[in-house]
């Protein structure tokens, strides 16, 4: 048996075990912050088109 064939696999092996767990409620967190700031960001595009418009409208001088 060649043994070289098993030395990937025992790297990734030691890998897996070397890292930490991550816990059930530190995951959600991290998706729910990941929410507040998609929102935020499609709040604030929202508001400068709303000025941009209003701009455009009152900046029409002739």
């Amino acid at each position: 048996m060649n043994l070289s064939n098993l030395k990937p696999a025992w790297r990734q092996y030691r890998l897996v075990n070397s890292m930490q767990s991550v816990d059930q409620a530190e995951v959600l967190s991290i998706l729910d912050r990941a929410e507040e700031i998609a929102v935020s960001t499609a709040h604030s595009y929202l508001i400068n088109a709303a000025m941009f418009m209003v701009l455009t409208i009152f900046c029409q001088g002739g």
